[in-house]
């Protein structure tokens, strides 16, 4: 029993010692096979490591901030990636590549209005990037118009009954109803200028407007 506890103590002492001679080089070849080998978290986890111990040193390796945000965009931790993001940014490492990844991230947190703004400055600053970050913006656009449309095409078929059986409720609500198509337009010209020949947005455009300048009767 004493040798057993003995050899445990010893593995357990080879696994700290080995584990502190690593140096940020190797943690960063080990994120980067993780990596090839599509283990995001090992790589995340790795990479960070790599990082902590360049900067205990004053140093900085700009290519490990983007490889943990890639990692860290891999295993849905979507925090730590915009973190390491806008670190590649602030470096100028990939940064392009960053700002567009960074909005992809803002997408999927549904922080519409932030990803807004990181489209826009991006397509100012970074031109080879424009056709990817119009297309998330128009996405988001076409999406929220959408939404707002369909929600108002709901109201429309709910009052219709009311145009036989209570025509003057029927007016008030259609009134309702043409404000609420009202609402969708701007959002949806906002998609209709990144894409003007799109067929479902300029459909629901025109629906909306025709709605909006019918008499109802």
């Amino acid at each position: 029993m004493k040798n057993l506890l003995l050899t445990v103590v010893f593995v357990l002492g080879v696994v700290i010692l080995n584990a502190q001679d690593k140096t940020a080089k190797d943690y960063k070849i080990e994120g980067a096979e993780a990596y090839k080998v599509k283990d995001y978290q090992t790589g995340l986890s790795s990479f960070e490591q790599a990082i902590n111990l360049y900067e205990a040193d004053g140093k900085t390796d700009t290519s490990l901030y983007f490889n943990a945000a890639i990692c860290a965009l891999k295993v849905k931790d979507y925090d730590k990636s915009i973190s390491f993001f806008d670190r590649s940014i602030e470096l100028n490492y990939k940064s392009c590549k960053s700002v567009y990844y960074k909005a992809t991230v803002l997408k999927k947190k549904e922080d519409y209005t932030t990803m807004e703004q990181v489209c826009n400055d991006g397509i100012t600053k970074c031109p080879k990037y424009k056709d990817k970050l119009n297309d998330l913006l128009f996405q988001y656009y076409l999406m929220s118009g959408l939404d707002v449309f369909n929600g108002a095409t709901k109201m429309q078929a709910d009052v219709t009954p009311l145009a036989s059986s209570d025509p003057d409720k029927y007016k008030l609500e259609m009134e309702k109803v043409k404000a609420e198509f009202n609402k969708s337009l701007p959002m949806l010209e906002k998609a209709q200028v990144i894409k003007p020949d799109d067929e479902n947005c300029n459909k629901a455009i025109n629906q909306a407007k025709e709605i909006i300048a019918a008499e109802v009767k």
